[in-house]
């Protein structure tokens, strides 16, 4: 099961946004009693932007321009810890420990968060799968907001082929809050099987901060890029399928399985980083 906490936990954040919250998430619908996972993301971005331009018009620096102490910076790299595990057949919790490095400070811990994930709707095989999940976000950088966020994560299989849709609001609460009204994040991906086990696809992030001053598109963070994802998960063959009544031995080795996928997002607006590459992995156990 690959997660997430996009959010929808796309809890997400993107290359310029706060970094309160996970980057380049997308989570699946799909719920599984008992079964844990642990994560990975990271991210190193490329041509940042820095603020508007100073006063000498010295854009020459490699992110260019002036930024404000007080202001958001953007991430030159982000390493992202979850741990989410299944409490029922359709409730699950994640805790995440999201660090990185803004173009204004050393690399530290950026925050640390809560998700829970709950599925509506269960997709077996071919289909759609539902689910809703929320969480909270603690800003530990100095001058942080902390962050709610809650939304949807929509699924559809088709033959070879895996759409996922993250869309959640998200609020800056405390005495850091910057901004009074919802921000809105959203992550799709389309994801095509080419052999057993090895996938192609397109992922897009996005990410409006305020909704009620959302602004042109060019001030707003959008990217898109290509990725490939490996997942071994089991074969069709049922001679190889594991029987819990049957395989299972008390004090025995616990299954475990590892997936990952590594893509490029190309920044299609100013405010976004020109280009990032990005590398999920996970195992579950």
């Amino acid at each position: 099961m690959a997660v997430v906490t996009g959010i929808a936990a796309a809890g997400f954040t993107f290359s310029g946004a706060t970094p309160a919250l996970a980057e380049y998430e997308i989570e699946e619908s799909r719920v599984e009693k008992g079964e844990a996972e642990i994560e990975y993301r990271g991210a190193v971005h490329f041509g940042i932007k820095k603020g508007e331009d100073d006063d000498d018009g010295d854009d020459d620096d490699e992110v260019g321009g002036v930024f404000e102490e007080d202001e958001e910076a953007p991430l030159r790299q982000s390493h992202d810890f979850e741990f989410e595990y299944g409490i029922t057949e359709r409730f699950k919790l994640s805790t995440s420990l999201i660090t990185g490095e803004p173009i204004t400070d050393s690399y530290g811990v950026d925050g640390v968060e809560i998700e829970f994930l709950y599925e509506l709707i269960e997709r077996e095989g071919e289909g759609w799968g539902l689910a809703a999940g929320g969480g909270y976000g603690f800003g530990v950088r100095n001058g942080e907001a902390d962050e709610i966020e809650f939304g949807l994560i929509t699924e559809y299989q088709t033959g070879l082929l895996l759409l996922i849709f993250n869309g959640l609001f998200e609020g800056q609460v405390g005495d850091n809050a910057e901004t009074d009204g919802l921000g809105f994040g959203y992550g799709w991906r389309a994801e095509y099987e080419v052999v057993p086990h090895w996938g192609i696809g397109v992922e897009m992030f996005g990410e409006i901060e305020d909704l009620s001053h959302s602004g042109p598109w060019e001030e707003q963070e959008h990217s898109i890029g290509p990725t490939i994802f490996w997942k071994p998960g089991d074969d069709d063959d049922d001679e190889d399928e594991f029987d819990l009544d049957e395989d299972f031995v008390p004090g025995g080795p616990v299954e475990m399985e590892v997936s990952f996928n590594v893509g490029v997002q190309f920044g299609l607006t100013d405010e976004t980083s020109d280009s990032a590459l990005k590398f999920q992995g996970m195992l579950e156990f």
